[in-house]
């Protein structure tokens, strides 16, 4: 009997946010499945080490996202590589900490141009492609937060980002019928996330969310966030997904 392929062997998928944390581990589980992929993020020296890590049939492709004419022309890109595309996964995401008060301008802009306007024109410079998908359900993932719904004390600024990231996934479904539009909400997870953060300010909202009960569940890596987003682009009927880990 012969083996089984690989649950993704054929596919062509474009990961963005690739360089590190979640988006490098989903990168890395895509290639080993069989998958050829085309990985995105603005450190082109960290990209490219994830590309040789995932072997041949990945290609870094370094993007900023906040970029308008990059980000349209990425998926374009991607696809001449790859001979088309079947699947977009967008982990790309920032988020400052600090209450709503003290949040700047600037730190609002950016996190909604990498969280929520970025996601949106890769999807729109990918769609042309996606349209043209046969066989199997051509795919959108968007990672969004487990906050949604209720903001933690600090977050407000990135909870309303990934809000806002929730309607883009509705709007394109209603847009795109044919096309799978997957949000895959995601626990607290061990990642670079919080790296740009103060410290001190960092250790106060931690013992503040622990406090208040906003830490709930156990902390996930990234590996076990991409294992079920793998698995949702691998699934005939691809679908909603909230990936959290055990309660604590």
């Amino acid at each position: 009997m012969n083996p089984a392929p690989p649950p993704l062997d054929g596919r062509r998928l474009l990961v963005v946010g690739a360089s590190s944390g979640i988006g490098r581990a989903i990168a890395g589980q895509a290639a080993a499945a069989g998958a050829q992929v085309a990985i995105a993020a603005r450190r082109r020296e960290a990209l490219e080490d994830v590309a040789a890590h995932c072997g041949p049939l990945t290609r870094a492709f370094p993007c900023d996202v906040t970029d308008e004419l990059a980000a349209r022309a990425l998926a374009g890109t991607a696809a001449s590589w790859m001979g088309g595309l079947d699947t977009v996964i967008y982990a790309a995401g920032v988020a400052d900490l600090g209450p709503l008060e003290t949040t700047a301008a600037v730190s609002w802009h950016e996190m909604l141009a990498t969280n929520v306007v970025g996601a949106a024109l890769v999807s729109a410079g990918a769609l042309p492609h996606l349209r043209q998908v046969t066989g199997r359900p051509a795919t959108i993932v968007l990672l969004s937060s487990h906050s949604v719904g209720n903001p933690w004390p600090g977050l407000v600024a990135y909870a309303a980002s990934k809000a806002a990231l929730g309607q883009l996934a509705l709007g394109l479904r209603a847009e795109e019928p044919e096309l799978a539009v997957v949000v895959v909400t995601v626990g607290n997870t061990a990642t670079s996330f919080a790296d740009r953060w103060d410290p001190p300010a960092a250790g106060a909202a931690i013992q503040r969310w622990v406090t208040d009960g906003y830490l709930r569940h156990e902390v996930l890596t990234p590996e076990a966030v991409a294992d079920a987003v793998i698995g949702a682009v691998a699934g005939a009927a691809p679908a909603d997904i909230t990936v959290l880990g055990d309660p604590v």
